[in-house]
């Protein structure tokens, strides 16, 4: 009866670990297995002088080329699509996508991703943002001035709720 009871504890103990063995790898395959955005140009998050005319994702695993299935969407500060046809995957770098762009303006611009992996079909998507506000030029008599151009001040209402 004794040598009984240790099996079951055993195989409680064995099970316990597997289970938790199988939820470790589950967890941390879920995270590597996608084509998920880890960098941009602009860079996310980032404040520029200047309108862009592309922008270009990188990500994790090599992405579906089909523009059904991977994807930039780039809003303006006024919230107005202004991305042009389908982003592009990389021939050099299929884990590279680049959109050109009609640049909007200063101010938040948001970009939307959707990706599927190349490799296994897994989908993921997300958003960031870039800021585009104009540089100060200081003069030589020691005054400053910002260099102004037409576009919107701060975050407008829509950016954080699309994001």
């Amino acid at each position: 009866m004794r040598t009984s009871y240790r099996c079951v504890r055993l195989s409680g103990a064995t099970l316990l670990s597997l289970g938790l063995l199988f939820v470790v790898v589950g967890t941390v395959s879920a995270h590597v297995a996608h084509a998920k955005v880890l960098s941009a140009t602009p860079a996310i998050g980032s404040t520029i002088t200047q309108a862009p005319t592309k922008v270009t994702v990188f990500t994790a695993e090599n992405i579906n080329p089909n523009p059904k299935l991977s994807n930039l969407f780039v809003y303006s500060p006024a919230g107005d699509l202004i991305s042009q046809g389908d982003a592009k995957v990389s021939l050099s770098d299929p884990k590279q996508m680049s959109i050109s762009i009609k640049p909007g303006g200063n101010g938040v611009y948001i970009v939307r991703w959707i990706t599927v992996s190349a490799l296994d079909g897994d989908p993921d998507e997300g958003a960031f943002v870039f800021t585009v506000k104009p540089a100060v030029v200081t003069t030589s008599h020691g005054s400053t001035t910002t260099t102004t151009t037409s576009g919107t001040s701060g975050i407008p209402l829509w950016v954080p709720i699309l994001v």
